[in-house]
């Protein structure tokens, strides 16, 4: 659907007499829905401007559509629906109806997700119910696998600890004591890591190790967890279970993530009070404390006055000076923003013709790999390739923080093969030729190497790491982050608002609570009109 016209003039004042004019920084999904809820008042909003540095609407949900025909999107960023009762699953609940008729009777429109991965919860007691897939772990060190279901009295101890962390780590606060800012202090516990509390509780079983990196530390976005916060790991957990139901589920791929995208995106550009600029980058935000705001485009593409401003940049973004603040933010504000690391995520997705992997078997999580995690799906298309099978198969390698970065630097060591493609597509096939030789590793009792290459079609590769206006995948806490920090990176300042799954004070990682934060900073704005 496309865009408004960008602005070309050299200035634009956006000022009402009576109502508010909004500018939102970013086109991800708590900026779509802040504009629905800043819309959905009639008399209170003179306009919302969304302006974004990309060609695109979505910030991290982005699908490829050209990898499988037949109209499959391929979710690049954020492709999994965490649990249910969410904002998230309205929009869905909403929309089944419409995307059903769209699929036709015959396709299912949601495909139940096994949680294998631990920092998700997993692994789950059961495969899922509509498929009967589940997950399996191979230790590499020892060449075996273990099911999601093992015995091994290792595994069931790192899960069992892992489970139980709020139990062995619960927070003690000294009651009535305060810091100098007005704070309640918190014992050393706050400023424990989790691998730290690991190492000194002994849960950790040594040949676990490689496992717990693989299944925690890379899907909780920072394979090194003495980085992360115990804490406030503890605290997230504790507020997914109050707020959230559990089953993970992903969109059929002729929908995928980027169709909630598309629905509310549908919905808001039938009100012509929403303009959306893209390739649109913000250079610097001129505010006053009780006054207006000026924001200025990088690239002389013109001024755009508010009244207010809602910032949804990542933190790398914020932290990194991309977009200049006159005045500069405060100290306290960018302090909470450095609290939380985000780092970079990469997926690899490659297409077979066949299927090499067990039927049942929807994902696999590797220890001493390059590749901590792989899943597998199976997407149905009219013809593939010119190939008479009906079918796409899927290996989705996905990496983050250090074990993306060790993978990026293994491409480099490529042979010259690629030679004369363009360095992105060059990129893809040597991505494309590490996941194989992975699953030739893993899976060499059913297939070889050759195999794998005469089934193969394509890849594509993805780092979030590379783009510009996001640099990371999601967010994790540091250690010595406290509740106090999001609530401060979620605080306006004037006529600042701030959203984005890192504001979100309850539990961030998901895009449910980035959609959670742009209704929050809507509603702050409306009440200081």
């Amino acid at each position: 659907m496309p865009s408004k016209p960008t602005v070309s003039q050299p200035s634009m004042d956006c000022r009402g007499e009576t109502d508010i004019n909004v500018v939102i920084i970013g086109a991800g999904i708590a900026s779509l829905v802040a504009a629905r809820e800043l819309l959905s008042t009639t008399d209170s909003v003179k306009s919302v401007t969304i302006v974004e540095a990309c060609d695109y609407v979505g910030g991290r949900i982005k699908s490829n559509d050209d990898l499988i025909p037949g109209g499959h999107r391929i979710d690049l960023g954020a492709e999994i629906i965490h649990g249910s009762g969410t904002m998230l699953t309205d929009i869905v609940d909403a929309k089944r109806l419409d995307w059903q008729k769209l699929l036709g009777n015959d396709e299912q429109l949601l495909e139940e997700v096994f949680i294998a991965a631990h920092a998700d919860g997993g692994p789950q007691e059961q495969p899922t119910s509509d498929s009967g897939k589940y997950g399996i772990y191979y230790l590499a060190e020892e060449d075996r696998f273990l099911r999601y279901d093992t015995d091994d009295v290792d595994f069931r101890r790192m899960s069992e600890a892992l489970h139980n962390l709020e139990c062995s780590a619960t927070v003690e606060v000294r009651e009535g004591e305060t810091g100098a800012d007005g704070e309640e202090m918190c014992t050393g516990r706050c400023h424990q890591s989790l691998g730290a509390h690991l190492d000194a509780t002994g849960a950790l079983p040594q040949r676990m190790t490689g496992l717990l990196e693989a299944s925690f530390g890379n899907t909780a976005a920072c394979t090194d967890l003495h980085k992360i916060s115990l804490s406030t790991l503890c605290d997230f957990d504790r507020h997914w279970e109050e707020n959230e139901e559990e089953g993970d589920v992903r969109l059929h791929s002729r929908i995928g993530m980027v169709g909630v995208v598309d629905a509310l995106r549908e919905k808001l550009e039938r009100d012509e009070r929403l303009s959306i600029l893209l390739n649109w980058k913000v250079g610097e935000i001129k505010w006053e404390e009780f006054g207006g705001v000026s924001v200025i485009s990088a690239e002389d593409k013109g001024t755009i006055r508010a009244d207010k401003v809602l910032v949804t940049a990542s933190p790398p973004v914020v932290l990194s000076g991309a977009i200049q603040f006159q005045p500069p933010l405060p100290s306290w504000k960018l302090e909470a923003y450095n609290m939380v690391g985000m780092e970079r995520a990469v997926k690899v997705v490659v297409k077979f013709r066949e299927r090499f992997w067990p039927k049942e078997v929807q994902s696999i999580i590797t220890s001493k790999q390059p590749i901590p995690e792989i899943w597998f799906r199976e997407i149905g298309t009219a013809k593939l390739d010119d190939c008479a099978n009906e079918f796409a198969h899927l290996a989705v390698g996905f990496l983050t923080s250090q074990a993306a970065e060790n993978f990026l630097i293994s491409l480099g060591s490529s042979d010259d093969k690629y030679e004369s493609l363009t360095p992105e597509r060059r990129k893809a096939e040597a991505a494309a030729d590490k996941l194989k030789d992975q699953l030739a590793l893993i899976f060499r009792d059913t297939c070889s190497r050759e195999d794998l290459e005469d089934s193969y079609a394509s890849a594509i590769m993805y780092d979030w790491g590379e783009v510009d206006t996001i640099l990371g995948g999601y967010i994790y806490p540091k250690v010595g982050c406290k509740p106090k920090h999001f609530s401060d990176m979620a605080r306006n300042i004037g006529p600042l608002h701030f959203a984005g799954e890192a504001t979100n004070t309850g539990a961030c990682c998901t895009v449910q609570a980035a959609m959670e934060t742009g209704a929050r900073a809507a509603t702050e704005i409306l009440r200081r009109k």
